[in-house]
């Protein structure tokens, strides 16, 4: 039974908005235009990220005046996609101080605003991950990839909505409600980050911080259209993220989304040259090297195989195409690789994953309003192992064969979790042998198997989430890059898509009539190599020449 009521929940939400008109009527009356988006507001909206980044560090823009610009997009596009909960109390105060520092003091980031997901604790907030039961327990310090924003000079100022406790690819709960996709309201912006997939793909910010377990950043960023970034877990710090402990052998990380390429070289350079290790002592002191970014040395780029569990749709076939093209143009060389133990993968990462059947999602969720994009964890994490069996039925019809194939849990003690755990070491042997014997220095695969879902889509498609979760698995760093828009004739072609499987339907329904979503491809490199994928990233976008807004 509920403890807490739709009504205590909606309570909640009116007076966070009530903050949030506050604002807006002080931005309004500080504009002097009497309208939210002032001509000088829309001005710093349009600058390149890159153009805006170094017009503060010169002293061409105040922070001040960049802050209330993307305070005032975020509130107008908060209304329509509800990508955004609570603007960051002292933002201003910071930009004012950043203001009264010379050129020569400032900061790689300097004044740079920064988006926050809920899940990541910023000093005197609350860390809710869509739960009542946390309102009113403001965190008492800043997460470590704050603290070093912020010493870079950067600025926190507004924290985006998730998908309730941060599990599920959607973005929607019963504490700040759903969020949609910017371009399509009938679209989901993915998740859990999808409130910065939206705000950063709607123009009301040009980088945020999000967490990734399973996809986390790279989907949002993928179905919206912009760059995310997962890096290797301990590359950075991840004290302060609250995100479900543990599951072991599976490696959550912090994770940034970006406007574009530029941005995010520019960002991640900057933020991967401070020293984690002072703050988390598994943490390597391994700077950015500068070398490795800059290298022209050609590439050798591996295309997987994504045939060998779910097909992706003619449109994302189309993006990976496009992007091997360029690659070549680039001078790089693309192969094509396969890995034939991928179902292996996915099988490990289920059993891990849902290793404690549930237990500790189901405390997290007791008493809580539960949010309909949890079904799918719910129905098989709970299912324990002797009665596998007996599920099967059920499961088959709501989510299908494939499904219940690879995502029913069979752990019952200690020893098997060791097991498994031996298991996912062959795996990760095997994968980085494959890779070694193929000599590559990137792989190139799906994202997704398609374009943005309409959000009753969401759990059904969980399963078919291999392609992301396979390197939270491998803990291999991973960049979501987006190469093209989804035309008529993918959704036209979408017809001919070979159905063998309900989760193979459920892709194809979602690849139809989704003329104009972003449509992107996912890179990878080996563990502490994201110099590599910053530069393969950039190089990338600049050959496909994708425009988040024309």
């Amino acid at each position: 039974m509920n403890k807490f009521t739709e009504t205590q929940y909606k309570e909640h939400r009116h007076k966070a908005e009530g903050a949030r008109l506050a604002l807006e009527q002080d931005l309004i009356s500080t504009g002097g235009e009497g309208v939210l988006l002032t001509k000088e507001r829309d001005a710093v909206l349009a600058l390149r990220p890159i153009d805006l980044l170094q017009q503060l560090r010169g002293g061409q823009l105040s922070a001040v005046t960049v802050l209330q610009a993307y305070q005032a997009k975020a509130i107008q596009l908060s209304r329509r996609t509800n990508c955004i909960t609570e603007f960051i109390p002292d933002a201003l105060e910071r930009a004012q101080a950043l203001d009264s520092f010379e050129c020569e003091q400032r900061k790689p980031l300097h004044g740079l605003p920064v988006s926050v997901k809920d899940n990541i604790a910023v000093q005197g907030m609350d860390t809710t991950l869509g739960l009542l039961k946390r309102v009113n327990n403001p965190e008492q310090d800043d997460a470590d990839v704050i603290k070093i924003i912020k010493k870079l000079g950067a600025i926190p100022f507004v924290k985006t909505n998730l998908s309730q406790i941060a599990l599920t690819p959607g973005c929607s709960n019963p504490l700040w409600g759903e969020t949609i996709h910017p371009l399509n309201p009938q679209r989901s912006s993915g998740g859990s980050s999808g409130g910065e997939g939206a705000l950063i793909a709607g123009g009301g910010s040009v980088f945020g911080l999000g967490s990734d377990i399973a996809g986390s950043v790279r989907l949002p960023s993928n179905w919206c259209g912009i760059v995310g970034l997962k890096p290797t877990s301990t590359r950075i710090s991840n004290r302060g993220v609250t995100n479900i402990p543990g599951p072991i052998g599976i490696f959550g990380t912090v994770g940034m989304l970006f406007e574009d390429a530029e941005i995010c070289n520019e960002v991640t350079k900057a933020i991967f040259s401070e020293n984690f290790h002072e703050h988390k002592a598994d943490v390597p002191p391994l700077p950015w090297n500068d070398a490795l970014h800059l290298s022209r040395k050609p590439l050798r780029i591996g295309v997987l195989d994504s045939s060998l569990l779910f097909p992706v749709t003619p449109g994302v076939q189309r993006a990976l195409d496009e992007a091997s093209s360029a690659f070549i143009k680039l001078g790089f060389e693309v192969v094509p690789y396969s890995l034939p133990s991928l179902t292996e993968g996915l099988d490990i990462y289920t059993q891990l994953i849902m290793g404690d059947k549930g237990e500790l999602t189901t405390s997290l969720l007791e008493g809580e309003i539960v949010d309909d994009g949890l079904s799918w964890y719910r129905e098989f994490a709970t299912v324990l192992p002797h009665d596998v069996d007996a599920a099967k039925p059920k499961l088959r019809r709501l989510f299908g064969d494939l499904a219940v194939k690879h995502s029913l849990g069979t752990l019952e003690t200690v020893s098997d979790l060791w097991k498994k755990m031996i298991d996912r070491s062959s795996f990760s042997d095997c994968f980085l042998k494959t890779w070694k014997a193929s000599g590559l220095d990137l792989l190139m695969s799906p994202v997704s198997p398609c374009p943005a879902p309409q959000p009753q889509y969401i759990g059904k498609l969980t399963s078919g989430l291999v392609f992301t979760m396979l390197f939270n698995l491998l803990d291999y760093p991973s960049m979501a890059v987006p190469i093209t828009w989804q035309s008529r004739q993918d959704d036209e072609n979408i017809q001919h898509l070979k159905v063998t499987d309900y989760i193979h339907e459920v892709i194809k329904e979602i690849g139809s009539h989704a003329a104009g979503l972003p449509l992107g491809v996912q890179l990878t490199a080996l563990p502490y190599s994201e110099e590599v994928l910053c530069r393969a990233t950039a190089q990338l976008s600049q050959v496909v020449n994708y425009k988040l807004r024309p």
